[in-house]
C-alpha cells in the first residue's frame, strides 16, 4: 500500500472532489460505453507493456469464480471482462464498463476461493451500483493519463514474472475514486451476490482479516486509502453479521481447489516478496503454502 503514495500525489487534484458526488448512479448505454472506451485503453496499454498475466489456466479459473458470482447480478447487467495484472501489491479494482482487474498479489494472498469471490463480488458491485458513473463528473483526462503513465513507466522485468509496478492504475480507481459510502454500499451489495452464489460468506469476510494482517486497520497504507475505505475490521464485522442474517454461514470455500490452482503463482510471489524484503506479504504466502 505504501506504493500508493507517489501515484496518489499525481492524481490528487483530479479526484479530490469525488466525495461530493451522489453515491450511486444509474448506468446508461452512454455511460457504460464511455467506461468501456476508457477500459479498452487501459487494457491495451497494459498489454503493450507486458503487464497482464497470460497464464491460461489461472485466467480461466479466476474467470470461473467471477462468472459464478456474476450469475447473481440483475438481469441486463453489463457483461464482465476479467484481467490479471502482474503486480505484487494486494489489490483489485475496476474502471467500470464491466472490466475487473485482479493483481497477482491479491490472488496469492487470499486463502481460498470464497475470499477471492468476496473481492470479486465487491468490485462487481461497484460497477452495478453505478459508482464509477457517479464520480464521472469529477474525473478528468488527467486521471486516466496519470494511470497510463504509471503503467508505461513500470519496470516490468522478464515476461511472466511479478513486477514492481507503482500501481498507479489501482490506486487511481480502487482507492481514490470511491467514497466510504460507496465502499460500504459495494460491500452490502457484494455480500448478496456472494451468498446467492452459494459461497460461505463468513469465510469470504475473512478476506478483510488477510488485509488487516498485511496492513493493519490504520497503518501501513496511505492516509487516502483509509479516508475513502472503512477500516478492515469494521468491514469484516459487517459481512460477518450479514452472513448470519442471510444464513450464509456455510457453503462453498474451495480451499483445496484454490491452493491447487494458485500454488505456482504463490511460489513466484514468495520469491518476489523475499527478494524485495516485503516481510508481511512473504509471511502470508508462507502461511498459504503450508
Amino acid at each position: 500500500m505504501k506504493r500508493f503514495l507517489k501515484a496518489l500525489a499525481v492524481v490528487a487534484l483530479a479526484t479530490g472532489a469525488v466525495s461530493a458526488c451522489a453515491p450511486t448512479a444509474k448506468n446508461t448505454q452512454q455511460s457504460l460505453a464511455q467506461e468501456q472506451a476508457t477500459a479498452r485503453k487501459v487494457v491495451a496499454d497494459m498489454d503493450r507493456k507486458g503487464a497482464l498475466l497470460k497464464d491460461k489456466n489461472l485466467n480461466n479459473y479466476v474467470g470461473s469464480i467471477v462468472s459464478r458470482v456474476a450469475k447473481q447480478r440483475p438481469a441486463g447487467s453489463v457483461p464482465l471482462r476479467t484481467y490479471l495484472v502482474k503486480d505484487a501489491d494486494v489489490n483489485a479494482f475496476t474502471v467500470g464498463g464491466g472490466y475487473v482487474f485482479f493483481n497477482a498479489g491479491m490472488i496469492a494472498a487470499m486463502e481460498n476461493e470464497a475470499q477471492l469471490a468476496s473481492v470479486a463480488a465487491h468490485e462487481i458491485a461497484h460497477i452495478d451500483r453505478g459508482h464509477v458513473q457517479a464520480g464521472q463528473a469529477n474525473r478528468t483526462g488527467v486521471q486516466l493519463g496519470a494511470a497510463l503513465a504509471s503503467v508505461a513507466g513500470a519496470a516490468l522485468g522478464v515476461p511472466g514474472q511479478l513486477t514492481n509496478m507503482a500501481v498507479g492504475l489501482g490506486a487511481n480507481y480502487a482507492v481514490n475514486s470511491f467514497t466510504r459510502t460507496q465502499e460500504t454500499d459495494a460491500d452490502n451489495t457484494g455480500v448478496q451476490y456472494l451468498a446467492g452464489a452459494g459461497y460461505n460468506v463468513l469465510e469470504g469476510a475473512k478476506s478483510f482479516a488477510v488485509l488487516r494482517r498485511l496492513y493493519g486497520d490504520s497503518k501501513g497504507a496511505s492516509a487516502a486509502f483509509f479516508s475513502s475505505h472503512p477500516p478492515s475490521s469494521e468491514r469484516e464485522a459487517n459481512l460477518t453479521a450479514q452472513a448470519k442474517r442471510l444464513g450464509a454461514t456455510k457453503g462453498r470455500v474451495a480451499a483445496d481447489t484454490y491452493n491447487k490452482q494458485t500454488r505456482g503463482l504463490r511460489k513466484e510471489a514468495l520469491k518476489f516478496y523475499e527478494a524485495k524484503g516485503r516481510s508481511a506479504e512473504a509471511a502470508q504466502i508462507r502461511r498459504n503454502l503450508r
